[in-house]
């Protein structure tokens, strides 16, 4: 919602940006970045997001948004939230959440087990040092009532010597919060406690797998006091080294949703390699741009890699992908051979990967997963014989649909038919592999397949697009029938706010 403000150049920096802001009685929110400059007006969405404004932006509520109907706001589209969640809480303690209050403040809640701290942010539209601090005599109000040390911690260390306001100074509001107040704060950042006997019934009654495994979750060490998660552009070019050393490869592969080829995508770092060299295979991509751009790149790799420019529908996509697979197989029958397929469409992935189920029988399956609705719910976006056509033509890579995909629990179930094990999963992806290389797998790798989703789904960390706490609370349910009308409700909304309503989808566990 906010407008960039010409008038205001970078260079003035974030004090002519606020001060830009409070000249104007229209303008409620400000904020600031080096390489965007100043932003500012009335905003529809306060939100946590990954864009790259997000980061080392300053900014600052100065006037109250016209309705406020509880003490704190969390508001707007929820199709522009992204977060790396820990699904196990207890691996992301101490956890920290920064939420606006209706007078501008921020409120910094803090929590580690039990213990909650919260903290409140020294200035507000409400507080300014001007009219706060005693510097010239008494001051003008009262801004934290009988906590005078609260007002001399703020005063002192809320400005820099060169007398500007310093936003992120808090103040430690724990001691003086009313007991309603302290209910509220607990309900924003609640102690997430685990009953593990009911987690592990659940778990074995609604697991597709049953053997733990370390190799399965997406997190695999701790690299400088931080959980490091998998990258999934390293994942297949390992795992081809370990067929071809066990088994005859062909050397295939149909990458779906390829877009500019390069990384973080899947197969960059194996076509890139020496150990590329021989691969053929396709990419498949409706953006005409970006397909040249993986064009160009794929040309300076060692394998060769055919551009196809295509949007798949589930219903058609064997049909439409024949002809280009053909050739990888001379004098062979359906279904192909093939060694990698790899399917990122951002909308029925699930269903296009089981449509060319009958056309090839890929070695290894890379899905894009919808890790916001946990396992046991099976969720899949579903195909629209009337609208999806127009909704593919509609569709900007860089415009989040939380709505869309399948989740894990969906996957698995569908492509078990089909001999397939989940293998591993990335922040982003599953990785899935086929009964025929079990063998291979199980002696290269030190695992047992089928592995136990529940356990690598609760040990992963994972990209999400709904808040992690609202995923946590699904998948730790006592039963799934407790959170499925509440999982159904996001997903309505959600396509409301992408202009699809009704759109089709597939919920159950």
């Amino acid at each position: 919602g906010l407008v960039k403000d010409e008038s205001t150049p970078v260079e003035a920096g974030p004090d002519a940006c606020r001060k830009a802001c409070c000249n104007d009685e229209n303008c409620e929110v400000w904020q600031f970045n080096a390489l965007f400059a100043c932003y500012r007006g009335k905003s529809d969405v306060c939100i946590k997001d990954m864009d790259s404004f997000t980061a080392g932006s300053l900014g600052e509520r100065l006037r109250g948004a016209t309705v406020a109907s509880s003490p704190l706001m969390w508001y707007g589209k929820m199709t522009t939230y992204t977060e790396l969640v820990d699904l196990d809480p207890a691996a992301s303690e101490p956890r920290e959440e920064v939420i606006q209050g209706v007078g501008g403040e921020n409120y910094r809640l803090w929590r580690n087990g039990s213990v909650l701290q919260v903290d409140v942010s020294c200035w507000s539209f409400e507080r300014h040092p001007e009219w706060c601090c005693p510097w010239d005599g008494p001051p003008r109000r009262k801004c934290w009532g009988k906590a005078d040390h609260l007002r001399d911690h703020c005063c002192k260390a809320g400005m820099s010597p060169d007398g500007n306001y310093l936003y992120n100074v808090y103040a430690r509001l724990t001691p003086y919060l009313a007991p309603a107040e302290q209910v509220y704060f607990n309900q924003i950042l609640p102690e997430e406690k685990i009953d593990e006997a009911l987690f592990t019934s659940s778990r074995l009654h609604w697991a597709s797998g049953h053997h733990p495994s370390d190799f399965c979750p997406s997190t695999a060490a701790m690299v400088d006091g931080q959980r490091a998660v998998i990258d999934g552009s390293v994942v297949l070019w390992p795992l081809a080294m370990l067929l071809a050393a066990h088994i005859k490869i062909t050397g295939t592969f149909v990458n779906i949703g390829a877009g500019t080829c390069l990384h973080p995508d899947p197969l960059y770092q194996l076509l890139a390699s020496r150990e590329g060299s021989g691969f053929l295979g396709l990419a498949v991509e409706a953006d005409s741009a970006r397909l040249q751009r993986c064009e160009d790149e794929m040309a300076q790799t060692f394998a060769t890699v055919v551009p196809v420019s295509m949007t798949l529908n589930p219903i058609d996509a064997a049909r439409q992908l024949r002809p280009y697979v053909a050739p990888m197989f001379p004098n062979e029958q359906t279904p192909w051979p093939l060694d990698f397929l790899v399917v990122d469409l951002d909308g029925c992935d699930c269903l296009v990967a089981e449509g060319l189920m009958d056309l090839v029988r890929p070695k290894v399956l890379m899905l894009e997963i919808a890790f916001h609705f946990p396992p046991p719910f099976r969720f899949s976006a579903h195909w629209d014989v009337k609208r999806s056509h127009s909704w593919n033509a509609e569709y900007d890579v860089d415009q989040l649909n939380p709505s869309s995909g399948c989740s894990l629990s969906y996957a698995i179930h569908k492509f078990k038919p089909f001999g397939y094990h989940l293998l591993r999963l990335t922040h982003t992806d599953a990785v899935f592999v086929h009964e025929s290389v079990r063998p291979s797998i199980e002696s290269g790798l030190g695992l047992q397949l089928p592995q136990d989703e529940f356990l690598c789904y609760r040990r992963s960390t994972l990209w999400v697009q709904l808040p992690g706490r609202y995923v946590r609370e699904w998948f730790y349910a006592a039963h799934p029938s407790l959170a499925l009308s509440q999982i159904w409700s996001n997903i309505t909304e959600l396509n409301k706010q992408m202009g699809r309503d009704d759109a089709p989808f597939t919920l159950d566990f």
